[in-house]
């Protein structure tokens, strides 16, 4: 036969290429084997990003405008004992919803229930601020406070020299904007750090929002400090005028 040669001994022996389709027979099972393996042994497809998510509801929610409230409320011509309710309140909610950003971050797939969550606490909360709202003074006064506040943030992220020239074009001394102008460098820094960051390059970006309001609170905190009442009034005036 053309597949086999008889040794010295009488064996037949199997030819090379006999040999290589008993080896190929063999083989198929643990192909097939391989091809029917259960998809679970590949690797698990990478679940949405939790931090992609938390960063589009920031900005959504607008965390930023919340934190500028905060600051607003402190100086707002109300009495002490709203102002202090009004804080709360603004304070609590912001609280509440880093909660849900963090439930979001951690798992996406919980944002379809963090949304009802969120709806009723924003629901509570504007419950709570209708003091502000339904009075038209109040509303008048928290408006334009908002307007100053987002001139300043806009001011120092420019320069600090942009801020001390709109102080001293209301009467600020050149000893006052000595004590300031330290913390309003070291603000612009922090400031230009966090919209440097931002998609859009501006104080406005409403996903880093919170963190350029979080980075200007120690030179507001300064000028609180520095600027007498009327001083302050007129600053927020101007400010609020050239919005």
């Amino acid at each position: 036969m053309g597949d086999s040669f008889e040794s010295e001994d009488g064996m037949k022996m199997r030819t090379p290429a006999m040999m290589l389709m008993v080896i190929g027979l063999c083989c198929l099972p643990a192909e097939a084997a391989k091809k029917l393996k259960p998809e679970a042994d590949a690797p698990a497809k990478p679940k949405p990003g939790g931090k992609a998510a938390a960063a589009r509801l920031r900005a959504d929610w607008d965390i930023g405008e919340l934190r500028m409230m905060r600051l607003v409320v402190d100086d707002a011509q109300v009495t002490p004992e709203l102002k202090i309710k009004l804080g709360d309140s603004v304070d609590k909610f912001a609280q509440q919803q880093e909660d849900l950003l963090a439930q979001v971050e951690a798992d996406p797939t919980t944002e379809p229930a963090v949304q009802k969550r969120r709806a009723k606490l924003y629901a509570a909360y504007m419950d709570k601020m209708q003091v502000v709202y339904k009075d038209p003074v109040v509303k008048q006064d928290i408006a334009k406070r908002m307007k100053a506040l987002d001139k300043e943030i806009d001011a120092i992220a420019a320069s600090a020299e942009t801020l001390m020239a709109k102080l001293a074009a209301v009467g600020v001394t050149k000893e006052q904007q000595d004590r300031i102008a330290p913390v309003a460098k070291e603000a612009n820094r922090k400031v230009r750090a966090e919209v440097d960051k931002s998609e859009t390059r501006s104080t406005k970006d409403k996903k880093n929002k919170d963190k350029v309001v979080a980075s200007y609170k120690e030179v507001r905190k300064k000028l609180r400090q520095e600027l007498t009442p009327e001083q302050r009034e007129k600053l927020t005036k101007k400010l609020a005028e050239e919005a």
